[in-house]
């Protein structure tokens, strides 16, 4: 699918067809798209296939020369939301080609881009035609997202912790697992792309100016904040692992525990009932008030049991 964009007095809107200068956003391209776009500006077909390779590490080709020679190619990993074969949400990377050229800057992955929706309600006061200070922008929100998805794994820690206490089954262990596979995908896809950040810090013919320089590097901060904070959350959830496991374990010998007292002071009745049910001859078996003592007989051995079950904190 290919959408196209302008800006308008700053704002970035929609245009139904090409225009020189324009943002084109490539999603999920079939071969004959691909086709046009490669025929239509020119392009290495490398450039728009990178990012359909779902392992296609970070990396840069063309930088090294002018635009106006070769078209240059970024090809940073994104932050993707997803479920987990036992149905947890959890978060991967994906490539996201950036290719500038000298009449139109094309993106393309292969999987949606929240991000770019963010960037897009946000409505940051760009001009398309500036490709390289609109390029930057878009990495920047790109690594935003990676920090918008790790406040969320710390949200959904807190919740974990919250509800410990009531915690009997697996599904924190399996939210865990989860949550843990995400942070070794950001922590591989942060690295790479901050290579690859590394990389255009030292290009001779991109990003060079003064305003271009300062915005790489609060890209490099971002990244580097979510690097840490990825870092710190990996660490936590390593730690986390056994007291969660062993809180569980905890909870049901809890459980087990009140019904194991259940059953025993359940048991006293059956006993007495099945005593004075033998067809022999018992203590106080004639007397017309025998059902009367029994059944409060009953009640009192049994709330001794209770009593005592309970002082010894068995439930």
């Amino acid at each position: 699918m290919i959408n196209y964009f302008n800006t308008t007095d700053g704002q970035i809107t929609p245009i139904p067809a090409y225009q020189r200068n324009c943002w084109v956003n490539v999603e999920r391209p079939s071969a004959a798209e691909i086709k046009h776009l490669q025929t239509r500006f020119n392009l290495p077909v490398t450039y728009l296939t990178a990012a359909l390779d779902d392992k296609e590490n970070p990396r840069t080709e063309g930088t090294e020369q002018s635009i106006i020679e070769r078209p240059a190619l970024i090809l940073v990993r994104f932050p993707h939301e997803s479920v987990s074969p036992l149905g947890y949400n959890e978060y991967t990377t994906y490539p996201f080609a950036i290719i500038l050229t000298a009449e139109v800057l094309i993106t393309v992955c292969n999987h949606p881009a929240v991000f770019i929706q963010d960037f897009l309600f946000h409505q940051p006061q760009l001009n398309i035609n500036n490709h390289e200070r609109f390029t930057l922008k878009l990495v920047w929100f790109i690594h935003k997202s990676y920090l918008n998805c790790l406040d969320e794994n710390s949200h959904t820690m807190d919740t974990m912790e919250k509800n410990l206490t009531i915690a009997t089954e697996n599904n924190d262990l399996f939210q865990l697992t989860a949550m843990q596979k995400s942070l070794i995908h950001f922590q591989w896809a942060l690295r790479k792309n901050r290579q690859l950040l590394t990389q255009l810090q030292a290009s001779e013919f991109y990003f060079e100016t003064a305003p271009f320089s300062e915005l790489l590097s609060d890209i490099l901060i971002e990244s580097e904040q979510a690097a840490t904070m990825t870092a710190q959350q990996k660490q936590i959830i390593d730690e986390y692992n056994t007291p969660v496991s062993a809180i569980v374990s905890n909870n049901l010998n809890i459980i087990m525990k009140v019904l194991t007292s259940i059953t025993i002071i359940l048991t006293i009745p059956t006993i007495i009932g099945g005593i004075y049910g033998m067809n022999v001859h018992l203590p106080g078996a004639s007397s017309a008030r025998a059902f009367t003592f029994i059944i409060l007989g009953t009640i009192v051995v049994s709330w001794l049991a209770a009593w005592w079950l309970r002082r010894r904190n068995f439930f």
